[in-house]
């Protein structure tokens, strides 16, 4: 029997994009899927753009704004497949994308997630290169995965959910510690094909916004140190003062990656590859 994938898109003001990417599953190689659209309380018109897109495979689904692990949470809850494959509204999904990652699946049933790396689209064109092994005291450190990862469903229905109470970001390295922590010795598998297509937007994204932010990340890096926090202390017993070390880093590298110089360097490298 063929495994089905539910692909769970959440949705707010980005009505723009939307039907590029439903599009991008539409033409998935493999077709046992069903896609759930989550519409988080939009003010443009998603709704108008999703009544279009709506199938036997394709369902649509309001609710009031309550944030992205809201949405994504509610999304699988109402799926019926046996993996989950999260995807971000304005992003899109390569035509191999459900076929190479069930084939991992297939081999191992005990696969727990499976990522690849991304290429970035939009506002800027470049490659997003993932570890293809890590530890789960390197997860702690800093997110090792991107959201568009599959997982069997099996495990949001034992309990391992989106934090809704991270609404500003990083709600999907949350998730991801949640579910390594919880199941150690079970494999996280990477794949040489690049799954999904993210948009890089002008401007800002959430969590990029985060990392502007000090306070913000601050708050953000905290709440997930107390939901966790018997974890980062198995690893890290002064994690406080690690933190502390970490922020002065990614200030330093923001001056440098901030400096005329470096943004030069870095048009010359986009000019000639």
């Amino acid at each position: 029997m063929m495994s089905k994938v539910s692909i769970i898109i959440p949705c707010f003001n980005h009505a723009l994009y939307l039907e590029e990417c439903i599009q991008s599953i539409i033409a998935q190689s493999y077709t046992h899927w069903e896609c759930i659209i989550i519409d988080d309380g939009s003010t443009d018109n998603t709704s108008e753009v999703a009544q279009k897109l709506i199938n036997h495979k394709i369902r649509y689904i309001y609710q009031e704004n309550k944030g992205v692990s809201s949405a994504r949470n509610h999304g699988i809850k109402q799926a019926t497949g046996d993996y989950i494959l999260p995807l971000d509204a304005d992003d899109t999904l390569n035509p191999l994308a459900l076929e190479k990652m069930l084939e991992v699946f297939a081999k191992n049933k005990e696969t727990m997630i499976v990522f690849s790396d991304t290429v970035t689209f939009g506002h800027i064109n470049n490659k997003l290169t993932m570890e293809e092994k890590f530890s789960i005291k390197e997860l702690l450190l800093q997110n090792k995965l991107f959201c568009t990862s599959m997982f069997p469903k099996k495990y949001f229905d034992q309990g391992i959910k989106y934090d809704e109470k991270l609404t500003h970001g990083l709600e999907d390295w949350e998730f991801w510690i949640q579910l390594i922590s919880s199941h150690r010795n079970l494999p996280v598998t990477k794949i040489e094909y690049p799954v999904f297509n993210y948009r890089s937007h002008y401007g800002s994204s959430r969590n990029n916004d985060v990392f502007k932010d000090d306070h913000k990340k601050e708050i953000i890096y905290h709440m997930i140190y107390e939901k966790h926090k018997a974890l980062f202390h198995e690893f890290y017993p002064s994690y406080l003062s690690l933190l502390k070390r970490i922020t002065f880093y990614e200030k330093k590298l923001e001056h440098i990656y901030n400096s005329k110089l470096y943004r030069i360097y870095n048009f010359l490298i986009h000019l000639f590859r």
